[in-house]
């Protein structure tokens, strides 16, 4: 059990938050991303991912599909989205968050990588991630734009995402 050090209320171990009077029962602050293997990632076998198709119009809409899930994150008509997970205390918040996709867990930094639009096109940059950011199956250099195509997968950490466009 643990005692909230503010009204003492016992909550069960692994409670993050009093269920009493809502205090912070760990510092959080402390969360960092912790480093995960991400060898395997560069041996999946990619034959088993949906095919990619590269010609597309331009009025293409670009999405992104968690592949754990199978949620949509469609992506706004912005030109820049951070993508990472949010952390008690973060000042800058990801613009795409991934929090509840067990971001933390699958080693998902709090700004991770960052996706860029121009002319059409989309590029994922990683912003030094603890844990890589991959392009089907390749480790991205940090602070490196690489250019994504429909059909593309990419792993921050262990959490893979689809890139999706739609015409």
């Amino acid at each position: 059990m643990i005692i909230c050090p503010t009204c003492q209320h016992q909550e069960v171990e692994g409670a993050l938050f009093c269920s009493e009077c809502g205090a912070q029962l760990h510092n959080m602050g402390t969360l960092a991303t912790h480093n995960i293997q991400t060898d395997e990632i560069r041996d999946q076998n990619l034959d088993t991912l949906p095919p990619k198709r590269i010609e597309r119009s331009n009025s293409d809409v670009a999405t992104l599909q968690i592949l754990d899930g199978g949620q949509i994150l469609p992506l706004a008509d912005r030109n820049e989205f951070t993508m990472g997970r949010v952390s008690d205390g973060q000042t800058i918040m990801p613009d795409i968050d991934l929090t509840a996709h067990n971001a933390y867990e699958y080693g998902v930094s709090r700004l991770h990588a960052v996706l860029k639009r121009k002319d059409n096109k989309m590029t994922i940059m990683d912003l030094g991630s603890s844990n890589g950011t991959y392009v089907d199956g390749i480790r991205l250099k940090p602070d490196l734009e690489t250019p994504l195509t429909h059909g593309s997968i990419i792993s921050l950490g262990k959490l893979r995402v689809q890139f999706l466009l739609q015409g």
